[in-house]
């Protein structure tokens, strides 16, 4: 009887130590468009996963640094390097907010409190057009004086009813767990 009490023990020992699943979510990824043109992406100037690289528009060519995606929780809109797993995300380095400010890269704040980090897509009425807010601020991400010329880095600029270098669009390139 005390060796069947012992095993039940261990049993149950290890059943409570097993490590509790973590959540994990199927999301879509994109790539996002300048105002409806599928030519140019939104991506990372040199193509790298390096902190601090300024957020750019270039041809559209399949690279991880291109294909964003954001989580139903609002967790900003932020992109996986393949080679780790590591996450990134749109970051701006100023405060307080101004017109200009280059948008950046930057390894995502898992803690959910960088409100530099909190983008989302809002829908702009005219769909599938969207703005990428710098939520709870009205700062959206804008394309630099229109110009959609490779490497022409993004800025965050106050959002203006109808500016089109404010409007981007978005297409499905794949989906992956996050």
């Amino acid at each position: 009887m005390k060796s069947t009490f012992f095993a039940l023990f261990a049993i149950f020992s290890v059943v409570a130590a097993a490590p509790t699943p973590v959540a994990r979510a199927t999301v879509d990824v994109y790539n996002i468009h300048p105002n409806g043109d599928t030519t140019k992406c939104v991506g990372v100037l040199g193509g790298a996963f390096v902190a601090g690289a300024a957020i750019d528009i270039y041809d559209c060519n399949g690279s991880a640094t291109q294909k964003w995606f954001s989580d139903q929780f609002g967790g900003g809109v932020r992109m996986t390097n393949p080679a780790d797993g590591s996450q990134w995300s749109f970051d701006v380095n100023v405060d307080p907010l101004v017109n200009g400010e280059r948008v950046i890269l930057n390894p995502f704040n898992t803690s959910g409190r960088d409100l530099s980090q909190n983008w989302l897509a809002r829908g702009s009425g005219v769909e599938p057009a969207i703005r990428l807010n710098m939520f709870p601020f009205t700062f959206v991400l804008d394309l630099t004086n229109g110009i959609k010329t490779n490497q022409n880095p993004l800025q965050l600029w106050e959002f203006v009813e109808g500016n089109t270098n404010q409007m981007w669009t978005y297409t499905v390139v794949g989906s992956q767990t996050i």
